[in-house]
Parts: structure tokens; sequence; C-alpha cells
């Protein structure tokens, strides 16, 4: 049942019945029905048989009254076939017979015919053994205590509740802010960090598990999310039971929408060296047809650290995470470490949406750490990453967001100096150099006063190509005379700017639709003519430049992620 303390996330759990959220608990009234065809309680046969061995399951439920079991398989066609009907009274425990090939997910159904509660249950492979598995989970946190603490002690209740979990799960709490003062708790433990970003601070989480040499695996989470404990506890009996060929596989957490809690972002991702791929975005998982999609999900290259759960083998073999600071480290990580990513409809947790998050000067970091991954991961040679970052910097001169093409500019000059960048300088210098280039927005009032009244801009969905080729059409105003420009105020949303919104403007409002703040810019000809000539260099200098670079990265790649290399940031005076 639902134990995450957010509302609007039952029908993640069970359809159908009254839910209490304070004894946690689900009641029918005779001739009720409750389905268990949902995200958290669903049974991919399919998975746990090609990762565990998986043949005999059965059922056991905590209930009271009258009632009947009905199993289903829902198949990949979308058809719907019974399995077997069982009548029940109170608690119960129903081995399924052995299986043939399953197309798709293995359900059940309760029927009330009597008044009836329902506390819990689960699903249980007869021949699974219990394993020694021992999680370190590894939060990087600047600035969320509540987060933090809200997160802490929901663990600590579920704890006392069932005492065995504290010799399964410890959490490492690394603070980069150094806010939340250094106490230990039984199952807890804080590690003050200088600001040396997600990277740094993951990469100092997994430095101090390491350390303690007694843990088989290290889980990395935001500190960001809510979760339901029941997915830890679904993490630690999955690696149980994995059998010896997978068991170097990585387990990987879907990210579901904190403020939209049946909404999934991504079921894993994929990368191809120029644009990222998310896997299953945007789907209700209420619905039958996103369930169905999740199982037979491609493949995917990486799984992002809001939650994943990796074999401490891999950092034994692969080092420590690259010094990329924020943006990407879990994209190359996952390229780098993971010999497979299992994933699967009820290992999930909520995130903070991304949407209001974005600023300009992060795209300094989204293209340089991604420049790196691609030089050290994939097989392009320089025209691909010229394109990409001569695209994104004459885009922004159309924007009008003359500083973002400054830290464009910045992201190209510091890839080009190669692995030496990351062996030398310090990630918190770096962000302090950046951070020079962050704008603020303007608030509610004075955007509404310069646009006459409050924006609408509006809704582009075209893909990546449609833009590109846009932006190429467009691009005969970064020679247009300053006479040419218009005095009209243009607007574009700030999560997806488009420059057909800015073209030809003198002033544009980037607007931020959730807080009603937009980012205000002017067209600057002198930064055009310098930034323009820029973009030209960066464009050339990957072109002719990106091979010598790329093998200079896969010659120190293992000592950019090297222990040596994080304990000169780690515990820099």
């Amino acid at each position: 049942m639902p134990g995450n303390g957010m509302s609007g996330t039952q029908e993640l759990f069970c359809k159908g019945g009254k839910f209490d959220k304070d004894s946690r608990t689900v009641s029918l009234s005779a001739g009720e029905t409750a389905s268990f065809e949902t995200y958290f309680n669903l049974l991919s046969l399919k998975t746990y048989r090609k990762y565990c061995g998986t043949e005999r399951i059965k059922l056991n439920l905590s209930a009271e009254g009258e009632y009947v079991i009905n199993f289903y398989e829902r198949k990949g066609s979308g058809a719907e076939k019974l399995l077997s009907s069982h009548n029940c009274n109170g608690n119960c425990s129903l081995p399924l017979a052995p299986f043939g090939k399953v197309e798709g997910y293995i359900y059940f159904t309760l029927g009330a015919k009597s008044n009836c509660k329902i506390y819990g249950g689960s699903w249980e492979d007869e021949r699974a053994e219990e394993k020694d598995v021992r999680i370190a989970v590894i939060i990087c946190t600047y600035r969320r205590e509540k987060f933090v603490e809200d997160n802490l002690s929901r663990v600590a209740n579920a704890i006392k509740a069932e005492p065995e979990w504290l010799d399964r799960i410890h959490f490492i709490v690394v603070d980069n802010a150094r806010s939340l003062g250094t106490p230990v708790g039984d199952f807890y433990e804080i590690v003050p960090n200088r600001n040396l970003g997600g990277s740094g601070g993951f990469a100092r989480g997994l430095y101090e598990a390491e350390r303690q040499n007694k843990y088989t695996h290290y889980l990395l989470t935001d500190d960001d999310i809510r979760f339901d404990f029941s997915v830890l506890k679904r993490t630690w009996r999955l690696l149980c039971a994995l059998t010896p060929e997978h068991s170097e596989a990585a387990v990987g957490g879907a990210m579901l929408v904190l403020e939209r809690p049946v909404i999934q972002y991504e079921f894993g991702g994929k990368y191809d060296g120029l644009r990222f791929k998310l896997i299953n975005s945007g789907l209700d998982m209420r619905e039958t047809r996103s369930l169905m999609r999740n199982e037979s999900a491609p493949k995917p290259d990486y799984n992002a650290w809001w939650y994943c759960c990796m074999p401490a083998c891999s950092v034994k073999k692969h080092g420590l995470p690259m010094p990329f600071f924020i943006k990407g480290d879990d994209v190359e990580y996952g390229m780098r470490a993971a010999k497979e990513f299992i994933l699967t409809s009820g290992i999930a947790v909520w995130h903070q949406d991304f949407a209001g998050k974005y600023t300009g000067i992060l795209e300094y970091y989204i293209k340089r750490n991604l420049a790196v991954t691609s030089a050290l991961h994939c097989k392009a040679g320089g025209f691909r990453p010229a394109v990409r970052f001569a695209y994104f910097m004459f885009k922004n001169l159309i924007l009008k967001n003359y500083n973002c093409v400054q830290a464009l500019y910045e992201a190209y000059q510091d890839f080009k100096r190669g692995p030496q960048f990351f062996l030398e300088s310090d990630s918190e210098e770096v962000n302090s150099r950046i951070r020079r280039l962050a704008q603020a927005l303007s608030d509610e009032e004075t955007v509404e006063k310069l646009c006459g009244g409050k924006p609408q801009p509006k809704m582009r969905k075209q893909g990546k190509k449609a833009e590109f080729f846009r932006c190429i059409a467009l691009s005969v105003e970064l020679y247009l005379p300053s006479f040419a420009f218009s005095k009209r105020v243009g607007v574009t949303d700030i999560g997806n700017p488009s420059a057909a919104d800015c073209f030809g403007k003198k002033i544009v409002v980037h607007y931020d639709r959730a807080s009603g703040k937009g980012l205000v810019l002017q067209f600057d000809a002198g930064r055009r003519r310098v930034l323009r000539r820029a973009a030209y260099r960066v464009f050339f200098g990957l072109l002719f430049g990106y091979s010598r670079i790329k093998r200079q990265y896969r010659r120190e790649k293992e000592s950019m992620c090297s222990r040596e290399n994080w304990e000169r940031m780690f515990f820099k005076e």
C-alpha cells in the first residue's frame, strides 16, 4: 500500500476500494473489486525470469474477510488471459503454476464477498535464496535540508517497523553546503564536503563507501526526491535473486514527476553522442498501455542518478565518476561502467519537475561534459560536435542570450584544453567563474508592464530537426543592421525557447509560465559581432582539431576519474 505520504498516488498501487493513509489499508465492501494491475504491484515475470531465473511464484496477502483472487496475464498484444481463480478467507498464500512463455506481465484482482481489508502483500519466488546484499544509499545534497530530513524520517519509521533492514541498508548523505551538521544515526551518516557539485558529492559518497569496504552495492539518489520504502526493499530483493550471469547488473529506477505524480518522466535513457532520448517519457502510468510499453522498452545506455544502484565491483573496476561538477556524470558513468541495466515498473522515485530549473549557465556544463562523454565513448568525428556547438551558439545569438553564448564558448575552450583541465582545475573555482554569467529574472509586474499584459508565448512542439532548419533559415538575423530590428517585444518560453519568437526583435522576454517571471534580454550589436566570430572559431576548431583532443581524453580517462584526482579536490585546504 502507498507509504510515501503523497496524495494522488493511490492508483499507482491499487485501483478500487478505499485507502486509509493512517493505517495504510484498503477497505472493500461486499461486491466491490480492487485491481492490482498497477505500476507498483504488477509482476513483470519476463524481467524476473530473465535476470533471476524465476519460474515458480506465489502471492502472499495479509487481509481479512472473504474474497476471490483472480490471476491474469496481460499479453503484449493487450489481450487479457485469466490464469486461475481462488476463494480465500483472511490471510492467504497462493502458488501460481509454472509458466510457459510470458509475453507481458501478471497481476491479480480481489473481489470482496464480504467486507474486506487488505493490509499488504508480496510476490515471492519460491526458489529464491537470500544473499548477503548490503546497500550503501548515497545522497548528494546542497541546501535541501527539508527534503533530506523528510526522507530520513520516513526511512527511520520503516526501519523501526522492520528492524532487520538496519543491517541491509545504510545511508551516506554527502552535504556539499555543510549545512546539516555532522550527526550520525543508526542507519545513516552525514559527510561534510566542499561544493564540488553533484559529481563531487556522489564521488565523495562512493569514496567513503569504498573506504568502509562492507557494502556489496551503491545506490545513488538525488536529494530532491520522494520515494516509497518498498522500492528500496524491492531493489534489495531483486539484487538477492540475480543469477550469476547477471550478478553485475545495475538496477535503475524510473522517475515520476513530483508535481504530477502519475506521470513518468524517464524509464532509462539513450545517448548517441549528439542528443538524448528519454525512454517512455510522458506516460500516464495509470493506463494499461503505459504499463505495457515499460515491458517492451529498449535497453538504456544509462540511468540517471535520481535512483541508480550499481555493484561495488563497478567502482573497483572503473574508478570514480568524472569531475564534471554537474550534468552528464551519470550518462558517462553508465556508458563506462554499467554491464547492463535492469529497469522494471515498481522501482521508481518522484523527482521535482525540471521545468523552471533551467538557466543559461547550465549550457556550459551540459555541452562541455557531453563533449567529453562523446570523445570517450562515441565513434563520431569532429563534424557532429562542431555543428552542435555552432548551432546552439547561433541559436542563442538570435535569442539575444549573449551570456549563454559566452558560456558555450567557455565550455568549448575548457573542453579544448583536454584532460589537463580536469586534472589541474578545481570544480568549485570553475563554478565561481561560470556563475558570473548567471542572469536574474525580472519580476512578474516588470514583465507584464514591458509586454503590455500577461505574456502568452507560443507552444512549439516541433522536434530538434525542425528547430535546426528553422535556425538556419533565421540565421540571416545574425547580419541584420540595428535599424532593421523591431521595437515590438518578443516573447518565448524559457524552458523551450524558439528562435522564431525572437527574430528581428530588439527586446525579448524568456517567460517562465510557472512563476510569471521572465528573463529580459536586449539586442547588442557589439556583443553579437564578437560572439559571432567566436562561434565560427568553435566550429572550425572542432572540425579540424577534434580527433587530436579525442585521443588525449582517451589516453588520460583513468587519471581523470582516479581517487588521487578526487582527493586533490576533496581535501584541498
